[in-house]
């Protein structure tokens, strides 16, 4: 019996020794776990912070962009503005042209005709 005892006694310290060891591991597993839960939390935040950071410098391009062809918009305008007036008034000018130059044609007397400088 007493090397049955002496078995079991052996067999206990095995168990007892793995147990300590199964604790071990699991006190690792769950270092490791709570690294990895802050690890994924700082990366998280670090990139909320990044993108953040990125759709503040888009908004800003946007802006000027936005801002630039606005001006652009009334630079062109203004210009084409300018463009419509002096053809309107150079069809006015010529419309005149064109209505003098018609009565011209049905003057008779010589005399008439060259008083208009033609």
């Amino acid at each position: 019996m007493d090397s049955q005892k002496e078995a079991l006694q052996r067999i206990i310290s095995t168990l007892a020794n793995k147990n300590d060891e199964i604790q071990n591991f699991i006190d690792t597993l769950n270092h490791t776990l709570k690294g990895v839960q802050e690890n994924s939390s700082n990366i998280l935040s670090e990139l909320d912070e990044e993108f953040d950071s990125l759709y503040s410098i888009l908004d800003d391009v946007k802006e000027s962009m936005i801002s630039t062809i606005k001006q652009e918009q009334v630079r062109k305008s203004q210009e084409l503005q300018s463009q419509l007036r002096q053809c309107n008034s150079a069809l006015e000018n010529s419309e005149e042209l064109l209505e003098f130059a018609t009565r011209s044609l049905d003057i008779k007397e010589p005399e008439e005709f060259s008083k208009y400088g033609i």
